[in-house]
């Protein structure tokens, strides 16, 4: 049966506000309903699912003169009808006004009754004959809200960011995270070069670029067909991943025939970077807490040619050098020539990739994730070798998670220390290194994810 593409993404958008679950994991939920809509209608429903999340508090602002009842207290699916249809009025031009007001009411009668659906249809032609009309906080006296309504953030990451970085700077910042992204990958060099890449993908891309500061890197837009149907990446030539993402396995500087510890696997973006780095040559340890991930991880591992990797479902605020008896230890008693954490954080940085994010984290959650992101690196210290680096690395650009991270961490173990010799044989990420030796992006000065990262070396 046909789909419509406004009632998927209703549907998604309903499903993503009643959990925590990140934005992918609820688009793998609805994967079939998806993958039945043609190629348009595939691309219309991503619009209107990654626009509508973006701009949330930009379009309740603008329908809320217009409805006789708060927002807030409408149900969640008639929330949604509403934002989704005045996403479509105020940003998609190419979208008749009539068609957004009409496929609303027909979701509000498939998901209500006829009453919604006359509230749902007077409201709607109200507030597209009168929205551009609707007044906003004012810039001077309320500069803070003025930002969190216009671009649509809130107003606890606007007045942070203003007390850090001031009114201009939080202003890029939120025009940045509002822009769709580019579409980055990484040339997966165990099977192909990024020249002959770039020639392949040419073809089926839009606007594609080596990226300035990964060598391996390869940035573009509007890929003819989706990304897992490409013959080069069926072939394993590529995996999708940020630049700064790949930046940070750089710091790493692992060697071939090293041992090395991916401490937060996950889906093995890292890992497979890592490996590539290594040439194949040594030993990756991927550990995680989610057996389906690593199952994935294994998988793409063979995918992308590594035989390498082993995996170990373990949380790591619970290991110890016994979980690794495969290994050999040195005579400290220590396993890893490199640990990588990347530790799950609040994803501050990738706002602009995953805009649920804005809605789903709180000011908590910085902190309670910082004494976790400790607590992890406290955790693994001790497999460190003597002489071996311990890397961190967020995707956040709070200092909860970042600064103070890595300074609590140093107070406790003394035997660390920052060290910049891996940033300094890669001179192209000098720029983003601060006096103190920390590597942090920002995504509004360059074409990269907001990300943290530091190397401390274990003292011998």
């Amino acid at each position: 049966m046909e789909q419509n593409p406004r009632y998927v993404a209703l549907l998604i958008l309903i499903e993503n506000s009643r959990t925590r679950r990140p934005l992918d994991a609820i688009l793998d939920q609805f994967a079939t309903q998806l993958d039945s809509l043609s190629k348009l209608d595939r691309s219309l429903a991503n619009a209107i699912i990654y626009g509508t999340l973006r701009w949330q508090r930009y379009l309740d602002w603008i329908i809320r003169p217009f409805s006789d009842r708060k927002i807030e207290n409408l149900k969640t699916e008639v929330i949604y009808i509403l934002r989704i249809a005045m996403f479509q009025i105020a940003f998609m031009d190419r979208i008749p006004v009539s068609a957004a007001v009409n496929t609303a009411v027909n979701s509000a009668k498939k998901i209500s009754h006829q009453g919604v659906a006359g509230f749902v249809n007077a409201v709607l032609r109200k507030a597209s004959e009168g929205f551009k009309d609707v007044q906003f906080p004012d810039a001077v006296k309320e500069p803070d809200l003025n930002i969190s309504v216009t671009r649509s953030m809130p107003l606890w990451v606007v007045r942070r960011w203003i007390d850090r970085f001031g009114f201009d700077k939080t202003l890029k910042l939120c025009d940045t995270i509002n822009s769709v992204p580019p579409v980055t990958i990484r040339t997966n060099t165990l099977k192909a070069e990024r020249d002959a890449l770039i020639a392949g993908l040419a073809p089926c891309v839009d606007n594609i670029i080596a990226t300035i500061y990964s060598p391996v890197g390869i940035s573009f837009t509007k890929l003819s067909m989706p990304i897992h149907e490409n013959q080069q990446f069926i072939d394993g030539c590529f995996q999708a991943q940020d630049e700064a993402a790949q930046l940070v396995s750089m710091m790493l500087d692992p060697l071939p025939g090293q041992t090395i510890l991916d401490a937060c696997a996950g889906l093995g973006g890292k890992t497979g970077h890592v490996a590539q780095l290594m040439n194949n040559q040594g030993v990756i340890i991927a550990c995680d807490t989610d057996p389906h991930k690593l199952a994935s991880l294994g998988k793409e591992m063979i995918h992308l040619g590594v035989d390498i990797v082993k995996t170990v479902c373990k949380d790591i605020l619970k290991v110890d050098s016994n979980d690794f008896s495969s290994i050999n230890k040195d005579s400290s008693g220590a396993l890893f020539d490199r640990v990588l954490v990347d530790a799950p954080c609040s994803g501050m940085g990738v706002l602009r990739r995953n805009p649920d994010g804005k809605w789903k984290r709180t000011k908590k959650d910085l902190a309670r994730l910082g004494m976790r992101q400790e607590k992890m690196l406290l955790s693994v210290a001790d497999l460190v070798k003597p002489g071996g680096t311990l890397l961190y690395a967020v995707c956040s650009c709070e200092t909860r998670e970042n600064d103070e991270v890595v300074e609590n961490f140093l107070k406790q173990r003394a035997d660390f220390t920052v060290s910049k010799s891996a940033i300094e044989q890669h001179p192209m990420l000098k720029s983003a290194l601060t006096e103190k030796g920390y590597f942090r992006t920002y995504p509004d000065h360059i074409e990269m994810d907001g990300f943290f990262a530091v190397n401390m070396q274990r003292k011998n």
